[in-house]
């Protein structure tokens, strides 16, 4: 297969956490392509993994307790869990993105969702305050979320949990 042809291509990832009684094989073998427009849904019973597989794509396990055990990640023909941590920062959320089920795990509850989204861009797309707070207000239109010139001002617990979900969307 041609790597160039894969956006990604997940190769025997295996992630491992060290535990007392040895290690637990929270990720072991997982293997999958994704190609340039498709969708992948990852679905399994409670427990099975699915959010450590793609914590460990985007390497957001520390290390330890985790422990990548084998396996490749690659993204644009290179190697994520070669990628040095500086270069990582700049892909996670700039090219690779992940909506958590429960959004209030991420969202700060101490910060509006107007200064986190604005956050990423001004980090991502260099912006000042002024165009992050603007691109923000456009991006919850986008999601959806009614009024967003105003909302761009609340906090996360003042959302419906779709509403935050459509929040880390934006």
């Amino acid at each position: 297969m041609n790597l160039g042809e894969n956006l990604l291509e997940v190769q025997d990832l295996k992630l491992y956490f060290k535990v007392k009684a040895g290690k637990v094989r929270a990720v072991d073998g997982v293997s999958f392509t994704i190609k340039p427009g498709e969708k992948l849904g990852v679905v399994g019973e409670s427990g099975c993994g699915k959010s450590v597989t793609a914590l460990s794509i985007m390497r957001l396990i520390p290390q330890p307790p985790g422990e990548y055990a084998g396996g490749s990640v690659l993204f644009e023909d290179q190697d994520l869990l070669d990628v040095p941590e500086s270069a990582m920062r700049k892909i996670r959320g700039g090219q690779i993105g992940m909506i958590f089920q429960d959004p209030m795990t991420c969202l700060n509850p101490t910060m509006t969702v107007g200064k986190q989204i604005g956050e990423g861009l001004r980090i991502h797309l260099k912006l000042s305050g002024d165009q992050a707070l603007k691109r923000a207000i456009a991006l919850l239109e986008q999601v959806g979320i009614p009024d967003a010139a105003t909302r761009v001002n609340s906090y996360p617990h003042q959302f419906s949990g779709g509403m935050r979900q459509r929040v880390m969307i934006a």
